[in-house]
């Protein structure tokens, strides 16, 4: 069946919502995303507001995420198409349901670092202890299978998670491994985890279902590009990280 709506890969955190910190002070907020207690900690600006209600109204949106399933649950928006969560590790069904046959991929793409993962999450705890940083950081595991480590500042200080991140390196620790740093997120992933490979097989998918049809990519941070990439147009926030890499560029 041919499907004529073009389809549109979309980042969220920060590309379609963001926290109150990193809005204008008395500018208007919408909750779109709820913490783990129930409490909004995710809001659009109108203006994003109707660039999704346009989105979904228009086109066939899947998200591409970092966030967990359960993180991923929380957010209060009407996507109907499915999802890859979990950086790419993860594929959810339109009924929210896992996609077996990817989780199956992933449990052998991930198998050799499922000890590795869970050492490199308690070693950066051990150095918060030793230097006194309030740093909190964990492994992203979805039905048994351990994805990636995520590490986060208490206080958002981001200039310590780049000490983090240059002990990991000094310590020889990221062998296979590629980062993903934006603001307080730093998140270190096997390189064969990655939204892009993700993308790149539900196109596979999509295309022997629908045809071919117009793609769009949507996101904010550098790490968002490898999928972006993969579509015909994409596009990204004004203020974002990718934005500003670009004009750093283009002022050079």
């Amino acid at each position: 069946m041919v499907n004529e709506r073009p389809l549109v890969f979309v980042d969220l955190d920060d590309t379609l919502f963001q926290t109150a910190r990193k809005m204008p002070e008395h500018s208007p907020r919408i909750a779109v995303t709820l913490d783990v207690q129930g409490q909004p900690n995710g809001f659009m600006t109108p203006v994003q507001q109707r660039l999704i209600d346009w989105l979904l109204a228009s086109t066939d949106v899947v998200p591409v995420t970092a966030r967990s399933i359960e993180a991923y649950q929380r957010v209060r928006l009407p996507f109907g198409q499915g999802a890859i969560c979990a950086h790419g590790g993860v594929m959810l069904d339109a009924d929210g349901s896992l996609d077996r046959d990817w989780h199956g991929q992933m449990r052998e793409t991930l198998a050799d670092f499922q000890t590795r993962l869970s050492a490199l999450s308690e070693d950066i705890l051990d150095f918060a202890e030793r230097s006194g940083h309030p740093l909190r950081s964990w492994v992203v595991e979805e039905h048994g299978l351990r994805h990636y480590v995520v590490t986060k500042h208490s206080a958002s200080d981001d200039a310590v998670l780049a000490k983090v991140l240059a002990e990991v390196r000094r310590r020889g620790l990221l062998h296979g491994m590629h980062v993903h740093a934006n603001g307080n997120n730093l998140a270190f992933l096997p390189q064969r985890l990655g939204k892009a490979r993700a993308v790149e097989a539900w196109l596979r998918r999509d295309c022997r279902r629908h045809g071919e049809r117009p793609v769009l990519g949507i996101g904010d941070s550098l790490s968002d590009l490898g999928f972006m990439s993969l579509c015909d147009l994409w596009a990204t926030p004004s203020r974002s990280q990718l934005a500003k890499a670009l004009e750093g560029v283009l002022d050079d």
